[in-house]
């Protein structure tokens, strides 16, 4: 299930180092007089903080992972104190359960939580999508600076967001212009988003929009994204004969 919600990229599949930890991590449960998690999802808790300690600007020590596992068919992971993770990084660690069933985050409070089916209890039935009405929460968006012939896309990209079921606020969004060939928009956004959402909008985006980085010491979501108007650099490739 996870696979197929999850499908971003190919062969990504999740490599773990094999160092072991400093020191052990003790991990709380959220409440008290829970279910016991097993063998193999013990294992799987374990395992996301390993992943997510391997992260580049990852110190450890800031680290907390807490668990709830009051109910009887699914446990919650809720991890806080993470440095700049990608969405690719949220898409390797859904490779390593098909149990999971949702991941969201929340970048105001510097949270990711993961929700996952115990052991056996996997539900297959569907979710009723609740209607919702087709209103845009509006977005600062400044594109002063921005190519003119590049406007429809970053906008296009804004309004992807702003149109995710959750965000019900108004967020500011700040376009990095810098470089000449990667624009860097950055997202204020106050709710909890689901990553299943936001590999759809990556993928829709997917001709221009190169990453999506969730920056949750500065509170924000970074999307990169290239300047379609710049020209593109083309490489010749020199073949020697020996």
């Amino acid at each position: 299930m996870a696979n197929q919600i999850f499908n971003g990229r190919p062969n990504s599949s999740l490599v773990l180092q094999s160092v072991e930890p400093t020191k052990s991590r003790e991990i709380s449960n959220v409440v008290k007089g829970g279910i016991a998690l097993d063998v193999s999802e013990q294992a799987f808790v374990e395992k996301t903080l390993q992943y997510i300690s391997s992260i580049e600007g990852c110190v450890e020590t800031d680290l907390n992972l807490r668990t709830n596992t009051k109910y009887p068919s699914r446990y919650i992971i809720l991890i806080s104190g993470l440095p700049k993770t990608t969405l690719h990084d949220f898409i390797q660690i859904s490779t390593t359960n098909n149990n999971i069933r949702e991941i969201t985050v929340n970048v105001a409070e510097g949270t990711v939580k993961i929700d996952v089916w115990r052991k056996n209890k996997n539900k297959s039935t569907k979710k009723k999508k609740r209607k919702r009405e087709q209103t845009l929460v509006k977005t600062e968006l400044d594109l002063t600076n921005v190519d003119k012939r590049d406007h429809k896309c970053l906008q296009a990209l804004v309004e992807s967001f702003a149109k995710l079921k959750n965000v019900q606020t108004q967020f500011v969004t700040r376009v990095d212009t810098s470089d000449p060939e990667i624009y860097s928009i950055s997202m204020h956004i106050m709710d909890s988003l689901s990553i299943r959402d936001i590999v759809n909008i990556q993928h829709q985006s997917r001709t221009y929009c190169r990453e999506i980085i969730f920056n949750f010491p500065q509170k924000r979501i970074e999307a990169k994204c290239l300047h379609l108007s710049a020209p593109i650099r083309r490489r010749m490739l020199t073949i020697k004969n020996r």
